[in-house]
């Protein structure tokens, strides 16, 4: 059986949500305040019943306005049966909604005012109605704290919940939830051998290499006779050590003390020699040893720490799930960690995962992992369905997604999550923690981005808006797009975050009757070449993957497409040009080229640009021929063809080196930038103006 889903209403951040889990491993993710630890904190209501704390005022959701019922807190958590051990349906047999195969069981928690005070209270928080405007909230949680949070009071119930039958303490007793909070002080709780837990878990292990963590009754009349043996062993040489420490000490002087002051009425004070084995092990420390130095733990770094912090819990589990303990052995062992990369570099946040995962599917110390994490280490090292985001979408609404379940059984879609699955890397998978997305398709737009939006005085607006530029393959925007492509009922488990994919126009052409060995394929073209030998050619002024993307995603209205216009349009490097044909902004020191195509020659050609000499005065000294042909036979007019030409030569000369020339050219951007109005004027292509607009609001 697993946690299959739990339902909140009214608690904290909540205030009326559902959350679905997957057997194994949940990772928690997303920003500050978004209801991960307060999620955690629900589970703990249901499950944690020695640590369970009474919910303050501060736990109602915020959002309470009927205050003619008082406010309650409720959480229904869901049991569904998977890969079941043989007590799993008994357990919760009596919980029972769904008594076939999977079993469906549930416990709800619920905090309410008594309905005997209810009269009392109606009387009351009339006082605070308003008519215009309802009730005053802020009196009515203070009403609510001084006269009645004392007489609230909390039940579990199993099953139906308008049953009203309490869920059998000793049963939720075999549910075993531990908690490791984000501040925690490893040290402190877990190191010392004074410390209950750690001297129950050595208490455990002790002659494991017998017991093997079972009860003594379950031992061979061999084995417990070997353990007789030790303890009789250990009190022989316990009681001689401890009596040569009695000896050495002056207790003559100490009775003398003892019958001054009267306290030998009360008997002969004296000391004893005796020890069990459990009294001893207070005295161990937990130390680590490194190159042949013993050093006591709190020298050790925090980070490793944490890990053995996690490591005896772990054990602590595996005691608690054992027969050792009898009829108190735990049968559903939970774990949940709040954000475990505390004090952890990457690569180690990688390891403790693959180990939680590996622990999980063979020891099953924790048989339900539930992590809260702000690292994109951890979320790369998980599957992509353990991962669950909590985030608050573009018109601030709670809301929870699930970027697996975006996807559908369909062939196309599973190689879509393969895909990825496969690029969330630690440094991609930014994408699920950013508030608003950017897709790009190259290093160029990605470094050039939040310049151009300098230019537009929104770069502060990206940094602030927590916007994540993350570039990827134009051809696999699709695959990504799928996890943002929200829709309140056919696709509620995506992420309702604004979305801009920037991709190149990228027109092209291919033969009608390819002759010789040339193949019938599309091959990228100039716009100015677009329909010129229309009996010879078939034409596409928009790329396939754009097309797709304006016929697939066009409808949502927190995705966004941007392109060049098509028809005129073709990438980045050529709109620059288009935007600013006469801007020496444009040239840098990396600015590639052949022959006359050199940086002097271009410089050239943009100052007869500038002066406003004619087209045939700009082809004169070029020696693209081919290009030079097809701009003159194209249909547009003359300034457009000027503009085209220019665009056209400065794309041929950049194109082999963008990524290069991307990183001078934004520096070269970012020093004008600072010139104040001193700088030369630069024109940010629309279809990145409308993107940085349409993501910044």
């Amino acid at each position: 059986m697993y946690i299959s889903e739990v339902a909140i209403k009214n608690y904290r951040n909540f205030q009326d949500n559902k959350v679905i889990f997957t057997p194994g491993l949940n990772v928690l993710i997303g920003h500050n305040n978004a209801g991960k630890t307060n999620l955690i904190k629900a589970l703990q209501l249901v499950f944690e019943r020695k640590q369970r704390s009474k919910p303050t005022i501060e736990d109602f959701n915020s959002a309470y306005t009927d205050f003619s019922v008082p406010p309650s807190i409720e959480i229904t958590v869901t049991i569904t049966e998977h890969d079941d051990e043989e007590e799993d349906k008994n357990i919760v047999y009596d919980w029972l909604l769904q008594d076939g195969s999977p079993y469906s069981a549930q416990l709800t928690y619920i905090f309410a005012l008594p309905a005997k005070y209810w009269a009392s209270y109606s009387a009351e928080v009339e006082l605070h109605k308003n008519d215009a405007d309802g009730f005053d909230k802020t009196a009515c949680f203070k009403l609510i704290e001084k006269k009645y949070l004392q007489k609230y009071v909390s039940h579990i119930y199993g099953g139906d919940p308008a049953r009203q039958e309490k869920a059998d303490p000793d049963l939720l007793d075999k549910f075993d939830f531990q908690f490791l909070d984000a501040i925690r002080d490893a040290e402190r709780q877990m190191f010392y051998g004074n410390n209950t837990l750690l001297r129950d878990v050595l208490n455990y292990f002790l002659d494991y290499d017998i017991t093997e963590g079972k009860g003594y009754e379950a031992l061979e009349q061999t084995d417990k006779a070997e353990l007789i043996r030790r303890e009789n062993e250990f009190s022989e040489k316990s009681t001689e050590l401890l009596q040569t420490l009695i000896d050495r000490i002056s207790r003559d002087q100490i009775l003398e003390y003892s019958e001054e002051t009267g306290a030998t009425k009360g008997g002969r004070p004296d000391f004893d020699a005796k020890v069990s084995e459990l009294e001893l092990l207070f005295a161990l420390r937990l130390i680590v040893e490194k190159q042949g130095f013993k050093l006591p733990i709190k020298n050790n770094g925090l980070g490793y720490n944490n890990l053995l912090f996690i490591a005896l819990i772990l054990a602590k589990m595996q005691m608690e799930r054992s027969s050792f303990m009898g009829d108190n052995a735990k049968v559903f062992p939970i774990l949940a960690i709040e954000e475990p990369e505390a004090h952890l570099h990457p690569s180690m946040q990688y390891k403790f995962l693959k180990f939680l995962n590996k622990n999980l599917s063979e020891k099953k110390q924790a048989r339900q992992v539930f992590i809260t994490s702000h690292s994109t280490q951890i979320t790369s090292a998980v599957e992509l369905d353990s991962i669950i985001c909590f985030y608050e979408d573009h018109e601030q609404n709670q809301r929870v997604a699930y970027p697996a379940k975006t996807f559908s059984d369909s062939a196309e879609d599973q190689d879509s999550k393969a895909y990825v699955k496969r690029f969330l890397d630690a440094t991609k998978s930014n994408m699920l923690f950013a508030d608003k997305i950017v897709f790009v398709e190259g290093l160029a737009e990605q470094l050039l981005l939040p310049c151009f939006a300098a230019y537009l005085d929104k770069e502060q607006v990206l940094v602030d808006s927590h916007v994540a530029i993350v570039s990827v393959d134009s051809r696999t925007f699709k695959h990504f797009l799928k996890i943002f492509a929200f829709h309140e009922e056919n696709s509620p488990f995506c992420i309702k975050r604004k979305v801009v994919c920037i991709t190149d126009a990228d027109p092209s052409h291919k033969l009608k009757e390819p002759e010789g060995n040339d193949k019938k394929r599309w091959k990228s073209c100039y716009p100015v070449e677009l329909h010129l030998k229309s009996n010879e050619y078939e034409y596409k002024p928009l790329a396939t993957h754009a097309e797709d993307l304006f016929a697939n995603f066009s409808d949502y209205d927190n995705i966004k497409i941007c392109t060049p216009v098509s028809g005129v349009g073709k990438t980045l490097e050529y709109e620059l040009a288009i935007s600013n044909p006469g801007n020496p902004l444009l040239l840098t020191d990396a600015f590639p080229g052949r022959g006359k195509n050199k940086k002097v020659f271009f410089e050239q050609l943009m100052q007869k640009f500038t002066e406003g000499k004619s087209l045939e005065n700009l082809l004169n000294d070029s020696e693209h021929e081919y290009l030079k042909s097809v701009v003159v036979a194209c249909a547009w007019d003359e300034p457009a063809k000027r503009k085209a030409f220019i665009a056209s030569v400065y794309h041929g000369a950049v194109e082999s080196a963008k990524g290069e020339h991307a990183f001078y050219l934004e520096r070269q951007l970012r020093d004008n930038l600072a010139k104040g109005d001193a700088r030369v004027e630069f024109t940010v292509p629309t279809y990145i103006a409308d993107s940085i607009t349409f993501i910044s609001e």
